[in-house]
């Protein structure tokens, strides 16, 4: 019986070996966003150890599961541990940079501060609320924003246009600064400090 034993043993260390080189291939040509293990309960934790550290760093949950078990219906659990660390994530970084970043000078809240970096291409992610909306004018000519109506661009003297939502402009120019955009919907915390703000590239 301890032969038998020993056996499986060595068969399931081959095995977790195996996977484990096969997923590493997969990664360094695909090189995928996160990993999810999905098999029996009392199996998952054995194979975690096996894990090289470059992949633990992306594993982000487990799904129960057979050998036999429905592929749509690992793929619907999947998608509801990505979304659960999506959000996770999303709402860790709010508190960091209402909590850390805004009182170190390494972050902004509220349209005007937001906006104000942006101008000046500060901004390292922007996040908002989805469902925010706030009107405001650009300047046709360099694309100058604020919220607040003036009677020409303050930089250009180009002629401002008003927006009904300047949420999407912002948005949109952040990209093109290179900035990461991280949206949410329904963060309190982040609605009551202005529904949008940004994490900084340095120090205001």
């Amino acid at each position: 019986e301890r032969k038998l034993y020993g056996r499986l043993e060595e068969k399931l260390h081959h095995f977790f070996k195996v996977v484990n080189d096969r997923t590493m291939e997969l990664f360094k040509g695909k090189k995928f966003d996160y990993l999810i293990l999905a098999g029996r309960k009392e199996i998952i934790p054995n194979f975690l150890n096996y894990l090289h550290s470059y992949l633990r760093s992306r594993h982000i949950g487990n799904i129960d599961a057979e050998p036999d078990s429905n592929i749509s219906l690992i793929s619907n659990k999947a998608q509801k541990v990505i979304d659960e660390f999506e959000a996770k994530t999303k709402n860790d970084l709010i508190d960091r940079l209402i909590d850390e970043y805004n009182p170190n000078g390494m972050g902004v809240l509220g349209i005007d501060g937001t906006i104000k970096s942006l101008l000046i291409e500060k901004i390292r992610i922007l996040i908002y609320d989805r469902q925010f909306t706030r009107e405001g004018y650009i300047c046709d000519s360099c694309r100058y924003l604020t919220v607040e109506y003036k009677d020409k661009c303050p930089y250009c003297g180009g002629k401002l246009v008003f927006y009904n939502d300047m949420v999407d402009e912002i948005v949109e120019d952040a990209l093109n600064q290179g900035c990461e955009i991280v949206d949410i919907e329904g963060n309190e915390k982040l609605i009551k400090a202005g529904s949008i703000g940004a994490v900084l590239r340095y120090k205001l």
